[in-house]
């Protein structure tokens, strides 16, 4: 569970809501949404994330593997930050897909090496697997963080 801080406002940078996206002028498709900091919330945001990539009509494969990255991220952000809430961001921009999640906390963040007998650690590296590149943009202790992945449309 995660510890309660004064917490940094989480950024408006896409909306918010059930309206099934936003399609700007130039036909980048965004969504957002931002769930409690709560291990239970990971599904939720999964499928949330499920859902608007049908909507879409994006492949299901595509489903597949922003599922993964998104529970990852969600849940890192769940486990090593003292977050209060996370806002999962969506956009949809010629042949990608990009995935971010920011969380209220600060720090560094990359993949670990994990023992062959450690039953976790391995997230990260698995998001690099799929991902066509992923980073980290921090905005410093208690300023947040965003934990971004790109995703092709179309290599799959």
């Amino acid at each position: 569970m995660a510890l309660h801080r004064p917490t940094a406002p989480l950024s408006d940078t896409a909306p918010v809501g059930d309206e099934g996206g936003v399609r700007d002028e130039g036909g980048v498709r965004r969504e957002g949404f931002d769930l409690p900091a709560h291990a239970s919330a990971v599904a939720q945001a999964r499928e949330k994330v499920c859902g608007q990539l049908r909507h879409w009509g994006l492949p299901e494969d595509l489903g597949d593997m922003a599922q993964l990255v998104i529970s990852e991220f969600f849940t890192n952000a769940v486990l090593h930050t003292d977050s209060g809430r996370v806002r999962c961001h969506l956009q949809v921009c010629q042949e990608r897909l990009r995935i971010e999640v920011r969380d209220e906390g600060g720090g560094h963040v990359a993949p670990r090496e994990a023992a062959a007998e450690d039953v976790n650690g391995r997230g990260l590296q698995l998001v690099s697997a799929v991902a066509e590149k992923w980073g980290v943009l921090g905005g410093g202790p208690h300023l947040g963080r965003v934990v971004w992945a790109e995703l092709s449309l179309f290599a799959l």
